[in-house]
C-alpha cells in the first residue's frame, strides 16, 4: 500500500477538550459500569461471543466520494473494501491478507495491516473490550457541548466517550499517532432490536470524511467472507 493509502488511516479526527478529572488508577469499576451500559443501551447485552457485523457506507471525503464495505467479527476477523482504489483485504484466522489490484493475486497483508485494522472502530463502537484493555474512567467533558463519559484503554491510548444521558457511544479518540484519530456516531437507529449508528464523521484537522450508512447490522457471517478470495 502507498503512504498516501496508509494517511486515511489516520485521517479521521475532530478535537476533544481532556477530561475533567485526572485517570485513576488500578481496575476501574466505574469504567466497567459504563461499558456494561453502554452495551445494554445498545442491545448487545449479555456479549455475545460469536458477534458480527455488516457496514456498507457511502463516503464523502476532502476529494472524492466512495463507497466502502467492511465486515468485522469479535474475535477479531475483519474484511475491507473501497470502491474508488479497489482495496480488498482482511484478517482471517490464518492471519492478514490483501489483493494485488493488478494481478489479482493474494499476497501477505504486511504494511497495510493497521489500515485494515483502523477500520474496525465500527466494532469499538459496540465492544471496545473485544480489543482494548486496562479500562478506566477519566471523568466528564463535553463534546459538542454536551456531557460525556471519557472512558480510557490501555495507558489512554484510546479514549471512548458515551452519552451521560444514556450511556450511548457517541466518539472514539486514538491519541498515539500524530495528529491524534478520531470519530464520532451519530443517528442511533434500532435495527432488529439493536441500537445502531447510521453515520459518523471521521475528521483530521481541516479534512474531514463522513460517513452515511445504507446498511449496518449485526448478521451472522460465514467464514469464508474474512478469508481470501480463490485465485483464478
Amino acid at each position: 500500500m502507498t503512504k498516501q493509502m496508509c494517511g486515511l488511516l489516520f485521517a479521521l479526527a475532530w478535537a476533544c477538550a481532556p477530561p475533567s478529572k485526572a485517570p485513576l488508577d488500578g481496575p476501574d469499576g466505574p469504567a466497567q459500569v459504563i461499558l456494561d451500559g453502554a452495551q445494554r443501551a445498545m442491545g448487545v447485552w449479555p456479549t455475545p461471543d460469536s458477534l458480527q457485523m455488516l457496514a456498507d457506507a457511502f463516503v464523502r471525503g476532502p476529494s472524492r466520494a466512495f463507497r466502502t464495505v467492511i465486515y468485522s467479527s469479535a474475535d477479531g476477523r475483519v474484511r475491507m473494501y473501497q470502491s474508488h482504489t479497489g482495496f480488498l483485504a482482511g484478517v482471517g484466522r490464518s492471519g492478514g491478507w490483501l489483493v494485488d489490484f493488478e494481478s489479482g493475486a493474494t499476497e501477505s497483508l504486511g504494511e497495510s495491516s493497521a489500515f485494515v485494522r483502523t477500520h474496525e472502530l465500527h466494532m469499538l463502537a459496540l465492544l471496545p473490550r473485544s480489543r482494548l484493555a486496562a479500562p478506566r474512567f477519566l471523568g466528564t467533558t463535553q463534546l459538542d457541548s454536551l456531557p460525556v463519559l471519557a472512558v480510557g484503554f490501555s495507558g489512554d491510548s484510546v479514549i471512548a466517550y458515551f452519552s451521560e444521558a444514556d450511556t450511548l457511544p457517541v466518539g472514539l479518540l486514538v491519541t498515539w499517532p500524530d495528529p491524534a484519530v478520531a470519530v464520532s456516531w451519530s443517528e442511533w437507529t434500532e435495527v432488529n432490536g439493536v441500537a445502531l449508528f447510521r453515520e459518523a464523521s471521521f475528521r483530521q484537522e481541516a479534512e474531514e470524511w463522513h460517513y452515511t450508512y445504507d446498511r449496518l447490522e449485526l448478521i451472522p457471517l460465514p467464514d469464508s467472507v474474512f478469508e481470501p478470495p480463490r485465485e483464478r
